[in-house]
């Protein structure tokens, strides 16, 4: 398998794990309905009465899937949250700046928020930024604005604004400021990811749109009219801090140089994150693979960094060595 098919795989891989997280979110909205009428009426029959067929239909599915793990109640239980914080049957996952949020708004942390934090922190400095393209819900949104502006572009003209990338930096001090002055909701505006998880979940589960709906369509308008994946690239603080914490991750995209084309630069034009390949670069990289699937070259693949190598003159020296996995 070429390393360009590789690199098609992985986007494929990267589109459908968000899908998947998509629905888990949508699931765990439903699921808390489930919950009420479970306690409530611990009957299909009665939900039937109550709100239809359909309903009445995802009531016996559930209560089927929960009856798999022992009691429906205490396995639903085990299940809850959004983005800012998820519990999957009792796997605590939170998101590092909710933790650090919470930590300096009541100067102390749960044990199990602070073990959750460690989960994406740990996938940053083995994987790098790969939260942003298999995790992230709403940088999947992001993704199809992207290659709508790229489709259109081809007919009417995008502009791309540069932007330093401390600029990130100051949205997520901004952010913690305001968090202390105000609630830890104020990241619901500010957060991509948590503004979709909050939108899906009060359409739900309250049927009304959260305000953060407003949010979601301003940073639409933000890729649409300032440049490609704007959001992700730039105003993010997720993104960013998980970008310098993956700097070196263990496991990345790697160049063969021997057959790297000196006046190629398709892996950076392509590049989400600005990243470039050709210059060995990984901060910031998500393992999306796009880069692999235009290298003319087929030079790019994933892999793990080997410190040393013996030469053929027996002297040890560094190199980094795609390893492929």
């Amino acid at each position: 398998m070429s390393n360009r098919l590789r690199g098609w795989h992985l986007m494929f891989a990267s589109v459908i794990t968000r899908l998947c997280v998509l629905i888990i979110i949508i699931l765990l909205a439903s699921w808390s309905i489930y919950l009420n009428y479970k306690v409530g009426y611990n009957n299909a029959r009665l939900v039937e009465l109550a709100d239809g067929k359909l309903v009445a239909t995802f009531y016996r599915m559930s209560d089927w899937f929960f009856s798999c793990f022992g009691d429906p109640v205490a396995a639903m239980q085990s299940n809850g949250g959004m983005t800012w914080s998820i519990r999957l049957f009792g796997v605590q996952i939170t998101d590092p700046i909710a933790a650090t949020s919470v930590f300096l708004n009541n100067g102390q942390l749960a044990f199990g928020f602070f073990i959750g934090a460690l989960i994406p922190l740990s996938l940053a400095l083995l994987f790098g930024r790969v939260f942003c393209s298999y995790i992230c819900p709403a940088s999947l949104l992001f993704f199809t604005i992207g290659r709508l502006r790229r489709l259109l572009g081809r007919f009417f003209y995008f502009p791309e604004l540069p932007m330093n990338r401390f600029f990130a930096w100051g949205v997520l001090c901004g952010g913690v400021v305001l968090a202390l002055v105000t609630t830890h909701g104020i990241w619901a505006l500010i957060l991509p990811y948590f503004a979709v998880g909050q939108t899906i979940f009060h359409a739900i589960t309250f049927g009304v749109m959260h305000v953060a709906v407003f949010s979601i369509l301003f940073f639409i308008v933000v890729d649409f009219a300032l440049g490609y994946q704007f959001t992700c690239r730039h105003i993010c603080p997720t993104g960013r801090l998980l970008g310098v914490i993956g700097a070196k991750p263990l496991v990345s995209i790697r160049r063969d140089a021997s057959a790297c084309i000196d006046d190629c630069h398709s892996c950076e034009q392509v590049c989400t994150f600005m990243v470039s390949p050709k210059k060995d670069e990984t901060r910031d990289c998500s393992l999306c693979g796009e880069c692999m699937s235009v290298c003319p070259a087929s030079c790019l693949s994933v892999g793990t960094k080997k410190a040393i190598d013996v030469s053929s003159s027996g002297i040890v020296v560094n190199t980094d060595v795609a390893s492929e996995v």
